[in-house]
């Protein structure tokens, strides 16, 4: 069996932001159009992604955030950016699916949210072409979502100068010397960090 290629952190922030911004960028189009009608009236009505599958933007938010976290993190928040990638990105994926194999259901909201009723008048409902597209979307944003959280198990964190404070200097009597009082005494102190040279 071979082994999964491992996504650069270049190429994972692509295969995450891509969808996730493109899910968020088509939600303000209609997704489902359809009528309400009514004895006396006749309502055509068109849903936004947005509106019909509400979440989903902030789903698609929590993913982009979740991506800076494995960029970013140490081996903790990598493991809890990853679950919340993949998760998040699933239930994006769930909402946009529910709208476009329901469409007449969502117009039936959206007509019964106009009318401040709890049920609507009888609609009809079809998807368009921009629900196709969000589900598209959703479906990369899982499959980026995953093949990222694979590959993030091999990424390299930061490096340890940033994820941990090397220990202070102290005196003779015990108290922390700061770099300041380093400077001070005539040493250099970012000679400590420095490789040494024979």
């Amino acid at each position: 069996m071979k082994p999964t290629r491992t996504l650069s952190k270049g190429r994972a922030a692509l295969a995450v932001l891509v969808p996730a911004l493109l899910l968020v960028g088509i939600s303000t189009q209609p997704w489902a159009t359809g009528e309400a009608r009514d004895v006396l009236s006749r309502t055509v009505v068109s849903v936004t992604g947005g509106g019909g599958a509400p979440g989903v933007v902030g789903l698609a938010a929590v993913a982009v955030v979740a991506m800076l976290g494995l960029m970013t993190g140490g081996r903790v928040i990598r493991a809890i950016s990853a679950a919340a990638l993949v998760l998040s990105s699933l239930g994006a994926l769930a909402l946009v699916l529910l709208l476009v194999l329901r469409p007449v259901q969502a117009v039936a909201d959206e007509v019964a949210r106009e009318l401040a009723r709890t049920t609507a008048p009888g609609t009809t409902g079809a998807t368009t072409p921009w629900a196709w597209v969000g589900l598209l979307a959703s479906l990369l944003l899982v499959v980026g979502a995953v093949w990222v959280a694979a590959s993030s198990r091999r990424w390299d964190g930061l490096s340890g100068r940033y994820e941990r404070e090397p220990a202070p200097d102290r005196g003779p009597r015990g108290q922390v010397r700061t770099t300041w009082d380093q400077l001070t005494d005539g040493e250099d102190p970012t000679l400590r960090d420095a490789p040494d040279q024979t």
